[in-house]
């Protein structure tokens, strides 16, 4: 990271969006020591820290913060649900201040009532009890998933070493996976086409699947709907 010239870094540590990798210790620290030379903030968007499952979580960048540059993000939307829409920042004093000024000016504040009664589900400990059983759920739906694209001989571009909710997928060279989805949403199968993951005009092979919310007996078919539409010809011709 010498020479890194930024005023703002935007990093999502724990969970990469689309490849669910997670930033190992030492490049943390490297990260925050390139920060503090360059005089940046750190924004660290903590997405999916919840879902560490196969390994322990590791550390925030803000716990490993010493010269409070690193502004904390997160949010209840993915662990509770999406409607909540209830967030939180962690920083020094003085930006919290000036973002409780300019989030006035822009929307007020969360309604009072959800507020409260998000801090009652945390101070009773449902939020913990929730995330143990959300990691449960999402550790065998993982292997499920893992042992079918196994069987099916699909390709596995990313899929993180601590857990996370997906598979970042290759087909094969030649398919549009966009229309590939098109192709599997009339069988029952949602996949999510990976261009949008690319900056300007990116490749069209890469697609994301998901797990978390799919019934864990519904798993190994719908990959192996994914590996018979892969196998007909002509799929650069699709839909």
């Amino acid at each position: 990271m010498q020479g890194l010239a930024a005023d703002v870094i935007f990093t999502t540590p724990s969970h990469q969006c689309p490849t669910n990798a997670t930033m190992p210790v030492d490049r943390r620290v490297a990260l925050l020591e390139a920060a503090e030379r360059a005089g940046s903030i750190v924004i660290e968007d903590d997405y999916e820290f919840e879902m560490s499952f196969l390994k322990p979580v590791a550390p925030a960048l803000k716990s490993l913060d010493r010269g409070g540059r690193v502004i904390y993000a997160g949010s209840f939307s993915k662990s509770v649900f999406p409607g909540l829409r209830l967030g939180y920042l962690v920083g020094p004093p003085g930006f919290v201040a000036e973002a409780r000024a300019l989030r006035g000016l822009m929307l007020k504040h969360p309604p009072g009532h959800i507020q409260r009664t998000m801090a009652y589900f945390l101070g009773l400990g449902h939020y913990d009890a929730l995330v143990n059983r959300m990691k449960n759920a999402y550790r065998r739906r993982r292997q499920l998933m893992a042992e079918a694209i196994a069987a099916e001989g699909l390709t596995v571009a990313g899929q993180g070493g601590f857990g996370g909710s997906s598979f970042w997928m290759r087909a094969p060279e030649g398919t549009d996976t966009e229309a590939l989805a098109l192709r599997l949403r009339t069988e029952g199968v949602l996949i999510e086409p990976g261009r949008a993951f690319f900056a300007e005009d990116g490749p069209k092979t890469f697609y994301r699947l998901a797990y978390s919310s799919i019934a864990p007996q519904r798993i190994s078919e719908g990959v192996a709907r994914i590996a018979r539409a892969l196998a007909l010809p002509g799929r650069d011709n699709w839909p």
